[in-house]
């Protein structure tokens, strides 16, 4: 039973996405109402040379993409791992080949060079998305936590699912305009300025601040259920209200710079 366990863990997170769809979608609509007129007319014109109609719906293209072999140099770009002994992760923890942190530097500069460069845009929305879930600054040696087995709601799953899109799902979050609007009408003015201090390895360590407190609170195969939701709710909604402010600051610095 616990070999069939591992089998269904490792086919499921081979799947999954990061923050789902629905995440990554709920964060770019709010990103998007957030960011000036000049930058919004910016950002439709570089969207149009895209094959998706509207930018939220862009925003999960670089995990569409994921098994493209043009695109493989960007498969360790979704994450960064730091010891399990440490309390924190530091710039010397992303190796030669790249992390989160490295890509987003690096879909910054290739922008800044080349404002038309829409694989970057999409990549660099996408990135920020990732970096505030809190397994994609995580641990290599359990992948993050998709190694990690836990029952949600009676069904097998990993850590990494779960705040991928388990807990949105649960919480019945989907790529909808209106629970976007309601999540952003809750950012008080004092947060977002809050929010846009720091930089990448600052919010990074947030995420991993979080993660070490997730697996506290994680034992092999435990059971997650509504109180876990319940306790974990407000800190998912706030990973999402920080991302969609700061990729609104980024893209307002993007297109507004000479």
């Amino acid at each position: 039973m616990r070999a069939l366990l591992l089998v269904i863990l490792f086919i499921a997170s081979s799947k999954v996405q990061a923050f789902s769809q629905s995440g990554h979608q709920l964060i770019c609509t709010m990103a998007y109402q957030l960011i000036s007129d000049t930058s919004r007319s910016q950002l439709d014109k570089l969207v149009a040379k895209t094959p998706y109609p509207h930018f939220n719906h862009s925003c999960s293209w670089a995990d569409e993409v994921r098994s493209d072999a043009e695109f493989s140099f960007a498969s360790t770009l979704h994450y960064v791992n730091f010891p399990r002994d440490k309390q924190q992760v530091t710039a010397a923890d992303c190796p030669a080949h790249g992390c989160i942190l490295s890509g987003i530097a690096q879909m910054q500069q290739r922008l800044n060079q080349n404002k038309t460069d829409w694989q970057a845009l999409l990549f660099l929305v996408h990135f920020i998305g990732d970096l505030h879930q809190p397994l994609h600054v995580s641990f290599a040696d359990d992948l993050g936590g998709n190694r990690t087995a836990v029952y949600f709601f009676g069904l097998p799953n990993n850590l990494h699912g779960v705040w991928d899109f388990a807990l949105l799902k649960q919480l019945s979050y989907e790529a909808d305009r209106q629970q976007a609007n309601a999540l952003l009408q809750r950012i008080s003015v004092t947060q977002q300025q809050q929010w846009r201090r720091g930089d990448v390895l600052s919010w990074a360590n947030e995420s991993a601040r979080l993660t070490l407190q997730i697996y506290q609170g994680y034992t092999p195969g435990m059971l997650i259920d509504d109180s876990y939701v319940q306790r974990h709710q407000a800190v998912l909604e706030q990973r999402i209200q920080q991302a969609a402010v700061r990729l609104a600051m980024l893209l307002d610095q993007l297109f507004t710079a000479n």
